[in-house]
Order: structure tokens, then C-alpha cells, then sequence
């Protein structure tokens, strides 16, 4: 049997002191008084296997590391988790010693990556495949099989055991249950779960698909394109509006040429007379500084003529003069010596012949003044007749400007700016047409998509068919159901729970029924007629799994407080409590090693049968070595406690 999952030794190690607890034989009794320990205890056994436990601060404070000795399928194997240190790993201990052979995280992003979940899942031989996380919903969302899944199955905590026997309040986390009871009861077919994915990855595609759909239909609507005739329409008159303008600014083009040809005279002869101007008025520059240089040299030398008729005027009325002191600082000249022929004041030699030479040089300068008053008078004779050429020049060139212009503005201008008016239509045509063609382009677009929705809504229906016709050939599904009602019923009526009705497993929910109605709706605030049909749904499980072999649920059973909500004082009460502790005795007795029930109470009404494991916990010996009280506080217990998986 590979699907084995059984509980050999729980070791609860402190920073003081150790102690182990068996669980030997196919029955172990817990019993204690209240805060003991004995649900702390069965939360160690969950958290040592990796689950989301409920710690008590005794745990926390004290406790370092529990360890966990178990056979999983076919494998015995030690398994240690840390209290203290790093509670997200666990690690597999080498048999015999505590050297750690393995260590296994408990989460894991990679798939790669064996997380314990997966190691453990694989040891008991139960696929870690995908499933839909809604049977009815059809999302493409898909999750996996844990191994919390299946533990939710074989272990019954006190704090739901008067509610529900497999945690079914959780409206996120029941689609998940029904498909995990569905696998691990083998009354479903793995191609109908890879079908159940692939069709809910269709409807998923079918839907997103028909959204872009509608998107894309509610855009071109607000747009005012209502349908692909219209579009199609609208291209033809475009297309058609956009061939004439093309052949109105093709002729349009031909015009301008043919006038741009023919003005080729006339700009020709423009630019003739404007090239004339232009030389004129450079030739005008050149005779203006020409005779501006003229007159310069004619003032020059007319400054230079009175200068000499100065000095020779200065000469002769100074040279009759003989001066005996001088004329700046007025000392006596009668006693100095000069040579003979030096001039007495200045010391220079006395000029011979002093008017000769000063008349030579005055009728020099007035010869020269002649010569250039004659020269300037030609330049400027030649500067009149430039000026006369240039405004000749200029009027020409501007005539000539003001006919080509008025040619221009009568016959090229206009034409031209019909070009360019021309053009500018053509090329917003053009732009319509290419806007046209994009939205036919999205309306065929649109027309493939939803040809495609079309198509996964047809394989969505495809599918679902092929489901319902695998399920209608599953036989041993309805074949397995009934024989669970009948098991559940069995045990219901050997636990003697006074019901209005047949008791039954629903087929859909695979739930507890009485009489076809379901438990909820018979006693919704639990009680202890709830404890005994979750206690009765639970042992069938476990007697349905060990008689058959190609069930993958553990044949292990933990029980945390079978008679929660069952009086002590009424003797109906006391006979049900009394009658649940007699037919798990049965169970045991028939499991022959095939199975492992525990049980956690108060009373150990057990504790001296034979063939029983008893574990009895004391405010001394609690279940956290060296703590007297292992509860919250004053008399709290784990099961009040919130449940971190709830």
C-alpha cells in the first residue's frame, strides 16, 4: 500500500528537556486535562509536516524544535522543524541520527523546486497535478494539489469538528476541496480534470476575446463607421474625389508650365536691364570717388600756395630788419659772434637771392592748381553723364520689373496658388482614403476576431460535451458515491445519532445529507448531533480507503475531541459519547495495521483497552516538557485559538 501515512514518535525538544511520544499501535488515545496540551499536540504533528499550525506562546517560548518519525508510503522517515529558528524549511534527518539529509522548503515559486509538500505528495504516490479552481466558473486560473489538501482530510481539529468535517465554510477555498475529494476517492478521470482546464482556458479565451470585440465595435460605432458596406462606400466616393483632384492638379501643373515657359523672354530681358542698372550704378560709384579724390588734391594744393605766398610775404617785410635782441627772450644779439654770411638770429645761411626762388615755387603750385581744376572740371562733366546713364538704367530695369510683374500677377501667380490649393486637397484625400482603409482594415480585423470567439465558444461546448460523456462513463463515480452513503449511514446508525432521514453523501458537494437536505441546513450552529455525523463522515472515509486499494486518501485518521458538544450530565448524551469511543475501538480492531486512528479527549475511557497507544498528559508532564500549562493564558485552548489554514 503505498498511500501509508502513519505516525510512529513525536520528539518535543526545549532548551531543558526532551520527551517523545509513541504512537504505536492502530489506536492512540491523547487524554488530559484541559490545557495540557493534547491539541497542542496533534498541532505539533501538522506543524512538523509542514503545516500552517496553531502555536501556543508555551511552544513559542519554549520549545526549540519538534521532530517527527513517520512512515510516508513506503518510506520511514525522521522530519524536524524549527520552533525558533527558520520555520520555513523542514529537514529530513538521517534514520538513526539527527544529521540532516535533506532540506525542504516549504514554499517554493520555481516548480522545479521539490518543496516538502511535493516530496511528501510523491512518497504517497498522489499526483501533484493541476486543477481549475472552479468546476463551475470557467476561468483560466489553475491550482495545484498540496498536501495541506489531503491532511485537511485525516485530521479533524476541535475547533471545526461541530461545524464541518472537511473545512467547507471557505467559499475560496471549496471548489478546490470537491476536486481534491474527487482525486483522492478515484471517482474522477485525469483526462476529465486536463479537459476541465483546457475548457476553461477556452471559455477564458472565448470571453476575452468577445470583450476586444465588443471594444473594438463600440470604437468604430463612436467613430461613425456602423458597418463594413459603409466604409466600403465611403472608399469609393474618396478613391473617386481623389482621382479627380489628382487629374485637376496634374492640368493645373501643365498650365504653370507652359506660362513659366513662356515668361522665359521676359525674364530673360529682366534680368538684362536689371544687370545694366547694376553696372551703371557701380561705374557711378567708381566716377563720384574719383572726383571727390580730384577735389581733395585741389584743396591740398591750394593750401599749399597760400602757405608759400605767406612765407613769402613774411620774408619781405621781415628782411629790411636788423635785430640787436632777440625777438623770444630779448638778450642783446650786438656782442655775438657769427661767421660771415649766417643769418645773426637763426644761424643759417643768408639765401642769396631770396624772391626769385619763392616766385619759382608759387607759379609751380598755381601751374598745378590749373592742371587740376581742368582734370576735375572733365570728371565732373564725366559724372553728370554717369549719373544720366544710371537713372536711365533704372528706370528701364524698373519698367521692366513692373511689366513682368503685372505678367506674373495676371497669369502665374494665380495658377500657382491653385496648385498649391490643389495639392493641399489631394493630400488630405489621400489621408481620408488611408483613414478609410484602417478602419476597414479593423473591421475585417474585428470580422477574424470574432470568427475566432465564434470558434472557442464552439470548442468551449465541444469540450463540455466531452466531459459530461466521460463522467456518464465513469461508472465506479456513482458506484463509489453510493457505497460512501452506505458506509456513512453504517456509521451513523452504529454511532446511534437520532436523524429525520436517510443519511447520504451529497453528490455534488460530497458533504454529509440527512434526508436530502444538507447539514447546515439541519442544525446550522453545529452542536453535538454535528460532532457525531462529521465523526461518522470521517471514520467512513477512513473505512472506505482501507477496503480499497486504488483510493489515494492516507489511511490515517486524527480525531481532536469526538464528543465537542455532547452533554455529560443526560444519559443520551453520555450513551452517544460512549457509543462514538466503542466503534472507534471497532475501527482499530479491524485495521490490522492497514490504518491509524487518533484520538484527543479529555477522559480516557480507552487508556486501558488492549491494542491501544495511551498518551496521558498532566499539568506536570504537559505536552511542552517542563511547562505546566501549555494553553494561552488562564485555562485557554489551541482550539479557541484562530486557525492560521481557516
Amino acid at each position: 500500500m503505498v498511500n501509508v501515512l502513519r505516525l510512529r514518535n513525536l520528539t518535543v525538544t526545549t532548551d531543558s528537556a526532551e520527551r517523545t511520544y509513541h504512537f504505536a499501535d492502530d489506536l492512540t488515545v491523547i487524554t488530559g486535562a484541559v490545557s495540557t496540551g493534547k491539541s497542542t499536540l496533534l498541532m505539533l504533528v501538522k506543524y512538523a509536516l509542514g503545516g500552517n499550525a496553531v502555536l501556543t506562546s508555551a511552544v513559542e517560548d519554549h520549545v526549540r524544535h519538534v521532530t517527527l518519525e513517520a512512515v510516508v508510503g513506503t518510506t520511514p522517515m525522521r522530519l524536524r522543524r524549527e520552533v525558533r529558528g527558520d520555520q520555513r524549511t523542514v529537514q529530513l534527518l538521517e534514520l538513526g541520527s539527527d544529521v540532516p539529509e535533506r532540506i525542504f522548503p516549504l514554499l517554493s515559486r520555481d516548480r522545479e523546486t521539490e518543496t516538502l509538500s511535493r516530496f511528501l505528495l510523491k512518497e504517497l504516490d498522489i499526483p501533484v497535478q493541476q486543477l481549475p479552481k472552479s468546476k463551475s466558473k470557467r476561468t483560466n486560473e489553475v491550482t495545484s494539489i498540496g498536501f495541506s489538501d489531503v491532511f485537511a482530510y485525516c485530521y479533524l481539529q476541535a475547533k471545526n469538528i461541530d461545524s464541518s468535517a472537511t473545512g467547507h465554510h471557505d467559499a475560496g477555498r471549496d471548489p478546490k476541496r470537491i476536486m481534491v475529494f474527487e482525486v483522492l476517492l478515484n471517482i474522477t478521470d485525469p483526462e476529465v480534470i486536463r479537459l476541465r482546464i483546457e475548457r476553461n482556458k477556452v471559455a477564458a479565451d472565448a470571453r476575452d476575446q468577445q470583450n476586444n470585440c465588443d471594444a473594438i465595435r463600440r470604437f468604430l460605432e463612436a467613430e461613425g463607421y456602423t458597418d463594413l458596406d459603409g466604409l466600403r462606400a465611403a472608399r469609393w466616393t474618396a478613391q473617386e474625389q481623389l482621382r479627380a483632384a489628382e487629374r485637376q492638379l496634374a492640368q493645373l501643373r501643365a498650365d504653370v508650365a507652359v506660362l513659366i515657359e513662356r515668361d522665359r523672354a521676359h525674364r530673360e530681358h529682366l534680368g538684362t536691364m536689371m544687370l545694366e542698372a547694376a553696372r551703371a550704378r557701380e561705374a557711378l560709384a567708381v566716377t563720384r570717388d574719383t572726383v571727390r579724390a580730384r577735389e581733395a588734391a585741389l584743396a591740398q594744393l591750394r593750401l599749399d600756395l597760400a602757405r608759400s605766398e605767406k612765407a613769402t610775404l613774411a620774408a619781405g617785410l621781415l628782411s629790411p630788419f636788423e635785430f640787436v635782441t632777440c625777438p623770444r627772450c630779448l638778450q642783446a644779439l650786438a656782442g655775438r659772434a657769427v661767421h660771415d654770411g649766417l643769418c645773426l638770429l637763426c644761424l643759417q645761411p643768408e639765401p642769396p637771392v631770396l624772391d626769385l626762388a619763392d616766385d619759382d615755387q608759387t607759379s609751380a603750385l598755381r601751374a598745378q592748381i590749373s592742371e587740376t581744376e581742368s582734370l576735375l572740371e572733365q570728371e565732373r562733366e564725366a559724372l553728370r553723364t554717369a549719373e544720366g546713364m544710371t537713372s536711365v538704367s533704372e528706370v528701364n530695369a524698373a519698367e521692366a520689373q513692373r511689366r513682368y510683374d503685372e505678367l506674373t500677377r495676371e497669369a502665374v501667380s494665380p495658377r500657382v496658388q491653385a496648385v498649391a490649393e490643389a495639392s493641399t486637397l489631394v493630400e488630405n484625400l489621400r489621408q481620408n482614403l488611408t483613414t478609410i482603409d484602417q478602419r476597414v482594415a479593423t473591421w475585417r480585423r474585428l470580422g477574424r476576431l470574432e470568427d475566432e470567439a465564434v470558434q472557442l465558444r464552439k470548442r468551449t461546448r465541444q469540450l463540455t460535451k466531452e466531459i459530461k460523456q466521460l463522467e456518464g462513463q465513469l461508472a465506479p463515480r456513482s458506484e463509489r458515491i453510493a457505497e460512501l452513503s452506505q458506509l456513512f449511514a453504517l456509521e451513523v446508525a452504529h454511532l446511534g445519532v437520532r436523524v429525520n432521514g436517510k443519511p447520504s453523501i451529497n453528490p455534488d458537494k460530497y458533504l454529509p445529507m440527512i434526508g436530502g437536505s444538507d447539514l447546515e441546513t439541519l442544525q446550522a450552529s453545529g452542536g453535538g448531533t454535528t460532532t457525531a455525523i462529521n465523526v461518522a463522515f470521517s471514520l467512513a472515509l477512513l473505512n472506505y480507503a482501507v477496503g480499497h486499494t486504488d483510493v489515494l486518501l492516507p489511511k490515517l485518521l486524527i480525531l481532536d475531541s469526538p464528543r465537542k458538544g455532547i452533554g455529560r450530565t443526560e444519559r443520551e448524551d453520555q450513551e452517544l459519547g460512549r457509543r462514538i469511543y466503542d466503534r472507534i475501538k471497532t475501527l482499530s480492531e479491524a485495521l490490522a495495521g492497514r490504518g491509524q486512528l487518533v484520538v484527543a479527549d479529555n477522559d480516557a475511557e480507552l487508556g486501558d483497552a488492549k491494542g491501544v497507544s495511551l498518551i496521558r498528559l498532566t499539568e506536570k508532564d504537559s505536552a511542552v516538557p517542563g511547562v505546566p500549562n501549555t494553553g494561552v493564558g488562564t485555562r485557554l485552548r489551541v482550539e479557541d485559538l484562530e486557525d492560521p489554514d481557516a
